[in-house]
């Protein structure tokens, strides 16, 4: 997928439009415009890397949020809080999506010292405060995980997650 300055400026309307918190719309300006200069060429990467820079202090380092530049997000995606927000930069993350505070989205070390695939996240699936999604696995659209769970297998579409190890309990009933 070829990522153009169009589509990005759209993906920035998209996510300020979903997002209330200044701070939440900041970093997603900032993840947004990192991203395109990144991922478009190497000459933009190269030329884009004072603010690819940036971008890394201001959010890893000082607001504690972490997605990685190269990160595919899909349009409208929403922080709440933010804090100690974790993505693995090899995640894919659709349309619509809400991520709280302290939810990592991540890969497993396995025995053998290699490293397991990450997370897919299907459209407009919603994270609760300090759930963990671990392992190659796939959510499915509409699926809702809940505060705290911690998640190591793939869940259905509509399913709603809860506990540690995460189980689905039911069908998210809001279609």
């Amino acid at each position: 997928m070829s990522v153009t300055i169009r589509g990005t400026l759209r993906l920035i309307v998209e996510d300020h439009r979903c997002n209330s918190f200044v701070k939440s719309r900041f970093v997603l300006l900032l993840f947004r415009m990192a991203n395109y200069l990144a991922s478009r060429n190497k000459l933009t990467l190269i030329l884009g890397a004072p603010v690819i820079v940036f971008y890394t202090l201001v959010c890893d380092w000082i607001m504690g949020i972490e997605i990685p530049v190269k990160t595919q997000i899909g349009k409208g995606l929403t922080i709440y809080h933010g804090f100690g927000l974790v993505i693995n930069g090899y995640s894919v993350i659709g349309d619509y999506c809400v991520l709280r505070h302290g939810v990592t989205i991540g890969n497993i070390m396995r025995a053998d010292g290699t490293y397991t695939g990450a997370p897919i996240i299907g459209n407009c699936v919603e994270f609760g405060a300090n759930s963990i999604a671990l392992g190659e696995i796939e959510i499915g659209n509409n699926a809702r995980i809940g505060a705290g769970a911690v998640l190591l297998s793939s869940l259905a579409e509509h399913a709603v997650a809860v506990g540690v190890p995460a189980r689905a309990v039911e069908k998210d009933k809001r279609k």
